[in-house]
């Protein structure tokens, strides 16, 4: 028998399900089996045990789902406790005892009085039942009202991002499922406070049937004074009710904790998510310490007390550093993680968020995202600034959709310059390169005098927001998706109700969303929408390749187009690929499983790399860029080419030329003879 019961006992930790049916099993039997008072007092050291581990728990989850059992785990718990609570009112009446626990919690309750242990106990019985069960049921019920009515769209929005590529299909089937296992949880935890409450009814039931039963025996039974059997079952009676109440007020502050967190961007344990916002500004903090002293100065209220604790105070708003809670558009929250559904995030090191002036930093990144959307006529989401605990000192990050897309070093006490060397010298202010990041940089105190010799220069604001509008205009057709593209025609319907109502007949909205970012790709605004439209209600029907759909947009748009790279004169500089290039480039075209992308030779690629590089650095500051001009077919792919190799550079066609601009050619594009032959030379 031993051997068996050691067997068990090492297989449990492999085999849980044991273990809770074991539970159940035990608490079946104690319902109708005499414990040992030895058992007793190890099964309520358990129950209390178990009970303070729940609570632990519950203050370290990040978010509800991580403790996805608990509406199991209060069922199995109220089940082991009212067993208990059979068991020790069996010896209670039967015996007269119900261990040492039971005594000695009773009589340090009690302390030689019974109204006060009685009262003690209605106050824990009342604080349980009324505030902490009911508040949590009622939490819980609205919880998964809220939840369930908002599941749809939740799901809906998940489908739409998987259509537009944000996400793969295992993240898509891991946050259905994660929406799902949320509103399953809300909506046991609205039944499983029903078993909290319960159980708190039960306790006021079995205390006035222990008292009555136990004054009875002891009288009748035990020949027991009146003051005796009084004195004796009261102590047994409360000192049970209370080690059955407390466990029971415990779980209730648990289950209150799990239900009441608000799940956010921060995954983060409650303790350190209180502490992070109400220290989050220091402001408030010394303003409370302000009251603190003059509460002291009020008659009759111990001074010392009231002092010291307004000097805490003071000493909390020392330490911690201001949030500034605003964004470009409303609402930013500094955290120490990204908000859920916030495509775009701006994570600052801890010694950087410090630094840098908040108001200041908004304000840069309101004016680039009005700037983006003013530009290319997207709606930048709000970006939030937040902080992240493993950058390095004085590293920033920028991610979208998740994903790092610019990363970096800024020094907050210094200042970048972007002038020529030599007029920077000429001004005689002191400068430096920094070796970190191989930039020109000057102290912050030169900033009048930099100003005054008209030198360009960046503080830490203007710095990360510049990069952060590289990052944006790099990845603007990761901003839009279906959801923008409905919103974006829906603006149009007013003014263009029967263009829209066309462009709606011959085209979905995912085939116009496809058409938008490819825009997007290569520069193209897409704020003339009537033109877009126009250009689909055209061609949509005829075109059913939406990248030859792109190319037939792109002559509706050839003002905006050359608009974009001519120079003030109307003139765009251009590097026009010669024909017998072309030809090459034309027969290179490869279809693959990614789509058709052009395929040259090394020494092809090479020799058409090189020129161009050659002749993009050869520009002067100040100088309008030159494009690359070549033949309506191809023009996708040479452009596909040198963004694959690095070259940020406008590929325009023929087509693309509007008649009151100018073409003024900067330089050819061609391969070596013998390149063009396929021999060497």
């Amino acid at each position: 028998m031993a051997n068996v019961l050691r067997k068990f006992i090492n297989r449990s930790p492999a085999n849980p399900d044991l273990m809770v049916a074991l539970m159940l099993l035990l608490a079946i039997a104690m319902m109708v089996m005499p414990i040992p008072i030895v058992v007793v007092d190890a099964l309520i050291g358990f129950n209390m045990g178990l009970a303070i581990l729940l609570m632990m728990v519950a203050l370290y989850v990040s978010t509800p789902l991580d403790l996805s059992s608990l509406p199991g785990i209060i069922l199995l718990s109220t089940v082991f406790r009212l067993a208990l609570t059979v068991a020790t009112t069996r010896l209670i009446l039967a015996e007269g005892e119900a261990g040492a626990i039971i005594h000695t919690f009773g009589d340090f309750v009690i302390s030689g009085n019974i109204v006060v242990g009685f009262v003690i106990f209605l106050v824990v019985t009342m604080v349980q039942f009324m505030v902490l069960a009911k508040g949590a049921e009622r939490v819980a019920e609205v919880a998964a009202r809220f939840t369930l009515d908002a599941l749809p769209g939740k799901q809906m929005a998940v489908d739409a991002e998987l259509r537009n590529g944000h996400i793969d299909a295992n993240e898509s089937r891991r946050r259905r499922a994660a929406l799902e296992k949320e509103s399953q949880l809300y909506g046991a935890m609205d039944g499983a406070m029903k078993f909290v409450k319960g159980d708190s009814i039960a306790g006021l039931v079995v205390i006035f049937i222990n008292m009555l039963g136990g004054i009875s025996i002891g009288l009748l039974s035990k020949g027991m004074s009146f003051g005796d059997v009084l004195h004796h079952y009261t102590l047994l009676t409360i000192g049970d009710a209370l080690i059955s109440q407390i466990p029971a007020l415990l779980l209730s502050i648990t289950a209150a904790t799990v239900v009441t967190r608000v799940t956010g961007a921060a995954r983060v344990n409650l303790g350190t998510e209180i502490v992070n916002q109400i220290t989050a500004s220091k402001r408030p903090v010394r303003v409370a310490a302000c009251v603190l002293v003059l509460m002291g100065f009020v008659p009759g209220f111990p001074l010392p007390v009231f002092l010291v604790l307004a000097a805490i105070f003071a000493a909390i708003s020392f330490v911690k550093g201001d949030v500034v809670d605003t964004t470009s558009a409303g609402d930013t929250q500094k955290q120490t993680a990204p908000a859920q559904e916030c495509p775009i995030a701006f994570f600052l090191a801890p010694d950087l968020m410090h630094a840098i002036e908040q108001v200041e930093l908004q304000q840069e990144i309101a004016r680039v995202s009005q700037l983006l959307s003013a530009d290319l006529g997207i709606v930048v989401p709000p970006i939030p600034v937040t902080v992240d605990q493993q950058l390095l000192e004085s590293q920033f990050r920028i991610d979208i959709e998740g994903v790092p897309v610019e990363q970096g070093v800024f020094d907050p006490s210094q200042l970048m310059l972007k002038d020529d060397v030599a007029n920077i010298e000429s001004s005689g202010i002191p400068y430096r390169r920094d070796p970190k990041t191989d930039r020109l940089v000057a102290d912050q105190s030169h900033a009048p005098a930099l100003k005054s010799a008209g030198i360009t220069h960046y503080g830490p604001g203007e710095f990360l927001a510049l990069r952060l509008h590289t990052a944006l205009t790099r990845f603007a057709p990761r901003l839009i998706g279906i959801q923008e593209t409905r919103q974006l025609i829906g603006r149009m319907e007013k003014d263009y109700s029967d263009l829209v109502k066309e462009v709606l007949r011959t085209t979905p909205i995912p085939r116009i969303a496809d058409v938008l970012r490819r825009l997007l790709d290569e520069g193209i605004p897409i704020r003339h929408t009537r033109l877009l439209l126009e250009g689909l209600a055209e061609w949509s029907e005829r075109e059913p390749n939406v990248a030859l759909l792109t190319e037939y947009i792109r002559s509706g748009l050839k003002r905006q187009i050359c608009h974009r790279y001519a120079n003030t004169e109307g003139i765009v500089p251009a590097l026009v690929v010669e024909r017998q290039s072309e030809d090459v480039m034309r027969n290179a075209v490869r279809d693959s499983a990614a789509g058709p992308h052009l395929v040259l030779e090394d020494r092809q690629s090479e020799a058409l790399l090189s020129q161009v590089r050659q002749i993009l650095s050869n520009t002067a500051p100040g100088q309008t860029r030159p494009v690359v001009l070549t033949s309506t077919d191809i023009r996708r792919f040479v452009r596909g080419f040198f963004t694959r190799n690095g070259i940020d550079v406008a590929v325009l066609s023929y087509q693309d030329i509007a008649s009151d601009f100018t073409v003024k050619p900067a330089g050819s594009v061609k391969f070596p003879h013998g390149l063009i032959s396929g021999l060497s030379e």
